[in-house]
């Protein structure tokens, strides 16, 4: 893979800086990852879409890469905090290309919230039993993943 990613625990993160909203609400209405990323295809120019404007990703970014390495088990966890305070959060699961819906977050509507409950145990599930979101050495911005992945690849 020729993108900045990190083997963690026998599970690989692909860090992405992300200033446009995720836009994977649409997934609720797809029980196949293929079936919604078909969806994107048809509603976006998504195979001319120019990946990593200025250091700059959004969801489409993150789809093109799943489809064109074939990616079928994959978490997308998204937060950002303002002085301390959450601001936005979005979480989706996909498991053997199935969307599973009872993780999906994406915005406040009540089905939303009530699945940040079963966050945990989706993480856990997918074998992601510590916290990602502490290693700031790796995934405090996407300039400091960028870094330390091009330290570790000059190693």
């Amino acid at each position: 893979m020729n993108i900045v990613h990190f083997r963690i625990k026998e599970l690989t993160f692909i860090p992405f800086n992300t200033s446009c909203d995720l836009g994977i609400e649409d997934a609720k209405n797809f029980d196949l990852l293929s079936d919604y990323i078909q969806h994107l295809e048809s509603q976006n120019n998504f195979d001319h879409y120019p990946y990593n404007r200025d250091n700059d990703h959004c969801d489409l970014d993150i789809f093109k890469i799943i489809r064109d390495h074939h990616i079928e088990s994959f978490i997308i966890e998204h937060s950002y905090d303002w002085a301390d305070m959450p601001v936005e959060y979005y979480f989706m699961q996909v498991q053997e290309g199935r969307i599973l819906k009872n993780s999906l977050v994406y915005d406040d509507s009540e089905l939303s919230k009530s699945n940040k409950a079963n966050i945990q145990e989706a993480k856990k599930n997918f074998g992601l039993h510590f916290n990602w979101l502490d290693r700031t050495d790796l995934f405090f911005s996407y300039y400091h993943a960028d870094r330390a992945y091009t330290l570790q690849q000059a190693k």
